[in-house]
Parts: structure tokens; C-alpha cells; sequence
């Protein structure tokens, strides 16, 4: 078996404010400490690493050089958010994960993240088309998308585990307002999802 190899060697990407890291230690430590937002975000809520094991665990994933890269989005020193790409996805450069929580949302981390490693990608990849798949209900995080150059290309019907699980325990508000996003077909939920894709160079709105 080929032995895989870590991310320590993959850089630190600056810009807009940010400084976007490979996990570590230190900084899993701060996403643990992070506000999480419950229902349906909860995918994205990291209150997990507040267990040693499992995010001694995750540090270990993340830091491995494979078609996926990690990053942590710093400022000054602070975890402000996270993102992952996938650089080897059938539809493009394939950005997922992407996640500000809610203390650091409303000064643009989201757009700034996202935008420093666009830029760095088109130089070290160029020619490449970008691509994510974000829910529907998500129309915050839609906004700084097509701020930065996306569109939507499709909608579709998908499977989420986690989001399924949740649904067992959400209350009947918390369902409702997920309206015309869900549904149940062929035995289990579905929600329904944007694929987002951006050209390469496109326009890029950051502020």
C-alpha cells in the first residue's frame, strides 16, 4: 500500500484579510470552541472536536495529501472559518465544507475565504472551472457565491445522511421551514440542492 502522504508541506494561502492554514492541533482546538447553529446546519457544527480522541482523529484526516485539501481561515491569529476543494471532482475545482460560524459571520470571512483560494488556484491550476453544491435553504451563503463569479448550473434531489438524521428529532417549526426543499421519495429525505459553477477569471465582487 502507497503511503499517503501529509499536508504539512502544502502552504499557507494569504489574502483579503486572511491567512487560510492546513489543520492543526491548535486550531482544531479553536473550531471546537466555535458557535454552532443546530438544525439544519447541524452538518457543519464542529462540537465533536471537543472530544480529544476524535479530533486527534481529524487532524490526522485532514493533514493528508490526497485530491482533497483542508484549509482554516485565520485573522490575526483566530479561526474565522473553513474550507475544503477537491481537486481531482468531475465537475471542476470542487470546493465543499465551507463553513463561517456564527460569530464570524457579517464581515465577508465567507467571500474573503473563498476568493483567496480561488485566486491561488487559478494560478496554480489554471484553466480550471470551479464548482460547489450548497442547499437551498442556504440563501445567505447563495449570496456570497454569485458574488464571487458562481452561477447555478442545476438543481437536483439528494440524499444527505446527516441532514435525514435530523430531520428524526426537528421540531414541526423547524421542518416547516424547509418548505419545498425536502421531500421523502424512495423511502428516505431528499433536499434539494444548487450545483454552482464559476469560469475560470470570472468576475469576483469581495467586499
Amino acid at each position: 500500500m502507497t503511503r499517503r502522504r501529509r499536508a504539512a508541506a502544502n502552504p499557507a494561502v494569504r489574502g483579503y484579510g486572511l491567512e487560510l492554514r492546513p489543520w492543526d492541533n491548535e486550531l482544531a482546538a479553536q473550531m471546537a470552541r466555535w458557535g454552532e447553529r443546530g438544525f439544519p446546519y447541524h452538518p457543519f457544527d464542529m462540537g465533536y472536536l471537543r472530544d480529544p480522541a476524535r479530533a486527534a482523529a481529524a487532524v490526522l484526516v485532514h493533514q493528508y495529501r490526497s485530491q482533497h485539501r483542508h484549509y482554516v481561515a485565520t485573522e490575526a491569529g483566530i479561526a474565522v472559518g473553513r474550507v475544503s476543494v477537491n481537486l481531482e471532482d468531475g465537475e471542476g475545482l470542487y470546493f465543499w465544507a465551507v463553513h463561517v460560524p456564527p460569530e464570524h459571520e457579517g464581515r465577508g470571512v465567507c467571500r474573503r475565504m473563498l476568493a483567496v483560494l480561488i485566486e491561488w488556484l487559478e494560478r496554480a491550476m489554471p484553466g480550471r472551472d470551479f464548482a460547489l453544491i450548497s442547499n437551498a435553504f442556504a440563501e445567505h451563503a447563495h449570496r456570497a457565491y454569485t458574488a464571487l463569479g458562481f452561477t447555478v448550473a442545476d438543481t437536483r434531489w439528494q440524499y444527505d445522511r446527516e441532514m435525514a438524521e435530523g430531520l428524526v428529532t426537528a421540531t414541526e417549526g423547524q421542518v416547516a421551514a424547509l418548505a419545498g426543499n425536502i421531500r421523502f421519495a424512495g423511502g428516505r429525505w431528499e433536499m434539494r440542492a444548487h450545483l454552482f459553477r464559476r469560469r475560470p477569471g470570472a468576475a469576483m465582487s469581495v467586499e
